[in-house]
């Protein structure tokens, strides 16, 4: 089993936050958001229910579609890379800074999200739902639309990703393909950042 990284749009002040921070229940369920957004019927909750608690999302996840149904769509994935492009743009990565979200930069912030929502809300592996404010958002869109990304290039080595200790990392033979998938996948992560900063989003960093 492994940790995929995603990340979804949410807008600031959004009821879904201070639901998820009120009611334990609710809290627990907050891993479904992005998946209820993009279908949010009865016959896309969890197996074995309904459960009170994912019916409450559920509903404030319907409120929230009838004013933005954009949201079904503001999402991006890293699935088991997220590690890989963290390294790739943060320098305190780089130099040694753990998975253990200490990273403040704007980078590590963009990976990792910058707070937990609340103590009861984390993923079925037991890593905390991440938050990024809209502010935030806004200042990492304007430092991702300033990377070169084939600059980095450079560091993008099996031998400093392993001193490093680097999630996942890629063996020799893969690299390249390893490298042209996140040089893709950033493109994307890119737009995404911009895109919530338009929108005056924040943005929830689901690792699970």
């Amino acid at each position: 089993m492994g940790l995929d990284a995603s990340y979804q749009a949410l807008p600031g002040g959004s009821p879904l936050l201070a639901l998820a921070r009120a009611n334990a229940g609710v809290g627990g369920w907050m891993i479904s958001v992005t998946r209820l957004l993009k279908d949010p019927r009865e016959e896309s909750l969890a197996p074995g229910g309904p459960d009170a608690d994912e019916l409450v999302l559920l509903e404030a996840v319907r409120d929230i579609l009838r004013t933005r149904p954009d949201l079904a769509t503001q999402q991006v994935e890293l699935h088991r890379r997220w590690d890989h492009l963290h390294f790739v743009l943060s320098a305190r990565r780089r130099d040694g800074l753990g998975m253990d979200d200490n990273d403040d930069s704007l980078a590590g912030i963009a990976i990792q999200g910058e707070a937990g929502i609340a103590r009861h809300v984390v993923a079925p592996q037991g890593v905390p739902l991440r938050y990024t404010r809209p502010e935030t958002v806004e200042r990492i869109a304007r430092m991702l639309e300033a990377v070169r990304f084939d600059s980095l290039r450079e560091h993008f080595t099996v031998e400093r990703m392993r001193q490093a200790g680097v999630y996942k990392c890629p063996h020799e033979d893969g690299l390249e393909e390893a490298w042209q998938w996140l040089r893709e996948r950033f493109d994307l992560f890119r737009a995404f950042y911009v895109t919530a900063a338009k929108h005056g989003d924040g943005v929830l960093v689901r690792v699970d």
